[in-house]
């Protein structure tokens, strides 16, 4: 009986040990306390701040963990530019982080800190399509020669097609009927398999030969195509020149020119294509980031529900235990004292253990977000360094616009820094809210 009696009651001291480091009996004291007008100082006290350590522990390991891949690193910038040029990463490094911390927030005027931010960037994007526009060639034509003037460009460009010109021109394409135009596609392959030369627009022997080898010897195609641009280019002058007499229409010169602009206008497309996919690469870094970036939102919106509701769960348990008194005149309820006493005892708990962590996990994602957003757009800013505007422009208005890509990437990395600040503002202006919530709620009083 002695031995049953000790061991009940070191398991009921046990529970009570227990009972006494909880959440809720914290809470409880807490409730007392206020109960009792006394101050409170929720920085100082030690029981919820050990409480309000270990609930955020987890979260903010998560949100610092290192991934396992990191795509915005695959490029490390070397942000080595001359003081007048372009410069991507300082303008991101630039945005304004968000104010998490409440007091703060409740104090400072928002639209003075973030706006101009905004207004830079906003201008910035402006400056960039002025500049686009103004050397387009393109606009340049539809400022001097209306649409109209497009139009017939168009059409001259599509009339410098050797197939179109076989198949009658463009306007001829266009007032065809289906019927007539795959009628005239048709003759048109048939055509090509007797005169490779056709696709290339020069109809000498000696292109023509070269097509035809090309097409048949599988082994010369094979070893064309492993040839530099070098090589190839004397290969094509050795047919031409080979068999040149063969045509005594046939002028080497001219062909070799007509090479050469091919070669150019073949270099630009293939430069431009090179900005596309380096923005595309910049996009998917961008991409990586912020599937990391909006995956640490849902964790932190996880942690949010589960502090609030267990919050929540013991306000509904306190203010079930409020009795019903007497209200004179206004009949029965339950007991204005208590259930001020306990909303600003929940207020206290929220701004303590809920708001204020939230805010400072949510700013330190942002930052993280930040820094491999800059990572990311790297690459891009390192190749502006160098680019010189309207360089890589041709005579056809229509042709690919290294310019236009370049932009592009740019606007594209304005827009992310947009996002950035619109964010930060956004997160600032919920920390301003939740101070003022608190502030209403515990000066009632």
């Amino acid at each position: 009986m002695l031995i049953a009696a000790l061991g009940l009651i070191t398991l009921c001291n046990n529970a009570s040990a227990q009972k006494d480091t909880s959440a809720y009996k914290t809470w409880d004291d807490l409730l007392t306390g206020i109960k009792k007008d006394k101050k409170v100082d929720l920085a100082t006290d030690p029981k919820l701040k050990a409480i309000s350590e270990q609930w955020t522990a987890g979260i903010t390991k998560t949100i610092s963990a290192k991934s396992a891949t990191e795509p915005w690193k695959e490029w490390t910038p070397t942000n080595q530019h001359p003081t007048a040029d372009m410069n991507l990463l300082p303008l991101m490094e630039g945005a304004p982080a968000p104010i998490y911390i409440l007091p703060q927030a409740g104090q400072a005027d928002l639209d003075a800190k973030f706006d101009p931010y905004i207004k830079k960037i906003e201008s910035q994007q402006k400056e960039l399509t002025e500049m686009i526009a103004k050397n387009s060639k393109l606009q340049q034509v539809y400022q001097k020669e209306g649409e109209e003037g497009l139009k017939k460009r168009s059409i001259a460009e599509s009339d410098k097609s050797v197939i179109v010109q076989q198949m009658g021109g463009t306007e001829k394409l266009v007032n065809m009927s289906e019927a007539e135009r795959n009628a005239a596609a048709y003759k048109m392959a048939s055509d090509v398999k007797f005169n490779p030369g056709m696709l290339s627009g020069n109809n000498n022997p000696g292109m023509n030969a070269m097509m035809q080898k090309m097409m048949t010897d599988k082994e010369y195609a094979k070893r064309f195509n492993k040839l530099s641009d070098a090589e190839k280019e004397a290969e094509v002058k050795k047919f031409m020149t080979e068999t040149s007499q063969q045509d005594e229409n046939f002028d080497l010169n001219k062909s070799s020119q007509q090479h050469d602009q091919l070669m150019g206008e073949r270099n630009n497309t293939k430069y431009t294509q090179d900005i596309t996919l380096l923005n595309l690469r910049v996009q998917k870094r961008l991409s990586a980031a912020t599937e990391l970036y909006s995956k640490n939102i849902s964790a932190i919106n996880d942690w949010v529900s589960t502090v609030g509701n267990n919050i929540d769960k013991w306000y509904s348990t306190k203010y079930a235990a409020i009795p019903i008194v007497e209200l004179g005149e206004y009949g029965h309820d339950k007991d204005p004292g208590q259930v001020q006493a306990l909303e600003i005892t929940v207020a206290y708990l929220k701004y303590q253990m809920l708001h204020g962590p939230e805010m400072k996990l949510r700013s330190d994602n942002w930052n993280l977000y930040k820094t491999n957003c800059k990572y990311a757009i790297g690459e891009l800013n390192d190749f502006i360094a160098n680019y010189k505007w309207g360089a890589h422009s041709t005579d056809n208005v229509f042709g690919p616009d290294a310019d236009q890509e370049v932009a592009s990437g740019i606007g594209g990395a304005y827009g992310m820094m947009n996002q950035l600040a619109e964010e930060a503002k956004n997160f600032s202006s919920t920390a301003k809210g939740y101070q003022k919530q608190f502030k209403t709620i515990t000066t009632s009083r």
